[in-house]
């Protein structure tokens, strides 16, 4: 499954807040070697042998049907696009 472009900005935002690295962009596999905006992902992976780590890779962007009906967790109602419009709107006017 995929996941929306801003949806993964915003996981991307909150981890590397929390000090975690990201590696970021197309990935590629020519000749055995698997490279990511010209860094080779093994190489990048060895720096944390050792330890336990958390590897987490999705799809992003235009595999995502931006159309396709989703639930709000918080409200409950159907919507479409990348936030429930209803809570948008009620967070918005909260703020002011």
């Amino acid at each position: 499954m995929a996941i929306s472009k801003s949806d993964a900005r915003k996981l991307t935002i909150n981890v590397t807040e929390m000090g975690a690295q990201v590696l970021r962009g197309v990935l590629q596999i020519e000749g055995g070697k698997a490279t990511i905006n010209s860094v080779e992902v093994l190489d990048w992976l060895a720096r944390h042998a050792g330890v336990e780590i958390m590897l987490i890779a999705t799809p992003v962007g235009s595999a995502v049907d931006e159309s396709e009906l989703k639930t709000c967790p918080r409200c409950g109602r159907d919507y479409k696009g990348d936030t429930c419009p209803h809570c948008a709107e009620t967070r918005a006017r909260l703020r002011g």
